[in-house]
């Protein structure tokens, strides 16, 4: 099985990023996807799934998220899922998360069978390399650090970014969308 490695995934200046709050830098995103997918008349391709919904999770819905994987979720990605549902970014990027009434773009879900001595929550699609890469939180990385699964590349396990926050923010600014 593989380890982390930095073979393909490019490093990204987060500079920028870091000048905001937790908060404010995935609203920032939010904001972004909401007005690209608008202006460039593609907010209603996804079936009538709304790509970014108007609601979040209720602490119920993240507590039971919570004790049906066993772990608690890395703090930013529960905040981010308490505000919205899940996002849709574009074709092959997505963070999934609960669905929205009734349904759903993928749940999260942990993993042992990525590699035999690491546990990942996975959480999202990275399509940027090939359909089927997966974002995720390594569970024995303190901090929620965010890797990518690229599974036609080895398979290799990337860091991506050093939270969530900054993991949504990298994904909407590589948007070729």
């Amino acid at each position: 099985m593989a380890a982390h490695s930095n073979e393909v995934i490019p490093p990204f200046d987060f500079a920028e990023a870091l000048s905001y709050r937790t908060a404010e830098r995935m609203r920032l995103c939010v904001d972004r996807v909401r007005h690209r997918l608008s202006s460039d008349g593609l907010w209603d391709i996804f079936l009538g799934l709304p790509p970014v919904p108007s609601d979040g999770a209720s602490e119920g819905e993240l507590q039971e998220l919570e004790s049906g994987h066993g772990v608690p979720l890395p703090p930013e990605y529960r905040a981010f899922l308490a505000n919205w549902r899940y996002l849709i970014i574009g074709d092959g990027l997505k963070v999934w998360g609960l669905g929205h009434e009734g349904v759903s773009i993928g749940w999260p879900w942990v993993s042992d069978r990525h590699r035999a001595d690491a546990r990942y929550l996975v959480f999202g699609d990275y399509w940027a390399y090939a359909d089927g890469d997966q974002l995720m939180f390594d569970l024995s990385e303190a901090g929620g650090a965010v890797f990518v699964y690229l599974h036609e590349h080895g398979p290799l396990y990337e860091p991506f970014a050093p939270t969530f926050s900054l993991a949504s923010w990298r994904m909407v600014r590589e948007d070729r969308g």
